[in-house]
């Protein structure tokens, strides 16, 4: 009788392996939902190292149990059933995290805090949009042995010593940078109004610029090859100029000899010339004065009484032909 039992227990192994026999599906308390239930979908990015019967958490209570993950495309949906009596808004979120470095990763739901509904119900799924992966002690054991074997580590000392450099060696350097820029500050504060009005100027001009956009891509584009051309323009005149000097020298070689004569010519003539000038004005009024003269002075005096019998208009007009003729009057 002893040598049956284990044959029977083997036989009986071997026909429950055979069935594809899953440890994890024995009705182990802790192991599933008791009582009512709903089953909703959770998509992740990667939900490496997440095992199936993992915790689900909302708000630190357990609330189910994670039933199967599944690989849906690219996203790995996890299988979730949670207590039938558990109501969670359609906004919930989903992260993946670990109770310790080395502990078991579980499922963090994350209701909103003023969501009122509506809420999960079975068959329903939170969007990939919606969850966060775990950061595994792995990836970051192995980012600092990157860091530390790759010389990071070697660089970051040089950083801070490079920052440590930039600040002055002694306190009294470092003071002196302090006041000053405390002064800085200080004559910023005071002259905001200056400041403003910079910057005002600045937009304005600014304004003005891009309201005549066109103008400014034309003399950019116009303006060298103009600039050029009015170069040549001036270096021509200059050059002019330096002719002239040279046309000009001879010139002051033939007048400085005679320049004396020319002088004392000018001299001369220049009353004549001013007598010239003035004969318009001059003239008409001495005729004038000679007129009245002879009519009311000297002919008058001449027709006197009483041994003297003179023509005065004869004489007078006799007289006045023979200035005439001499060129006094006309």
């Amino acid at each position: 009788m002893k040598k049956v039992l284990p044959v029977i227990f083997g036989i009986a192994l071997f026909a429950v392996s055979g069935c594809g026999f899953d440890p994890a599906d024995l009705p182990i308390p802790g192991t599933y939902v008791e009582g009512a239930k709903y089953t909703v979908s959770v998509e992740f990015s990667s939900a490496l190292n997440l095992p199936d019967k993992a915790k689900v958490v909302a708000e630190g209570v357990e609330v189910g149990i994670v039933d199967r993950v599944e690989l849906v495309g690219e996203s790995a949906v996890a299988k979730v059933d949670l207590k039938g009596e558990v109501q969670l808004p359609v906004s919930t979120r989903a992260e993946l995290r670990q109770a310790t470095i080395l502990g078991e990763i579980y499922i963090s739901l994350l209701p909103p805090a003023d969501s009122t509904g509506p809420y999960l119900v079975d068959g329903d799924t939170i969007p990939r949009s919606q969850t966060a992966p775990a950061d595994n002690i792995e990836d970051l054991l192995r980012g600092l042995s990157s860091m530390v074997s790759g010389g990071r580590v070697a660089q970051l000392q040089d950083v801070v010593n490079q920052f440590n450099a930039a600040f002055p060696a002694t306190d009294e350097d470092f003071r002196r940078i302090f006041v000053a820029g405390q002064a800085a500050l200080h004559d910023l504060t005071v002259n905001t109004d200056d400041i403003d009005r910079i910057l005002g100027a600045a937009a304005a001009v600014s304004t003005d610029l891009a309201a005549n956009n066109e103008r400014v891509d034309e003399i950019l584009q116009y303006g060298p090859a103009r600039a050029e051309g009015l170069s040549g323009v001036l270096f021509g005149v200059v050059e002019l100029i330096f002719r002239l000097r040279d046309l000009a020298r001879p010139l002051g070689d033939i007048l400085v000899p005679i320049a004396g004569d020319v002088h004392d010519i000018i001299a001369v003539i220049a009353p004549a010339l001013v007598t010239i000038g003035n004969a318009d004005t001059s003239v008409p009024m001495n005729v004038d004065t000679v007129d009245r003269l002879l009519r009311d002075k000297i002919v008058p005096f001449l027709s006197a009484a009483p041994n003297v019998r003179i023509d005065a208009g004869a004489q007078a007009d006799q007289l006045i032909h023979v200035l005439r003729s001499i060129g006094l009057v006309r």
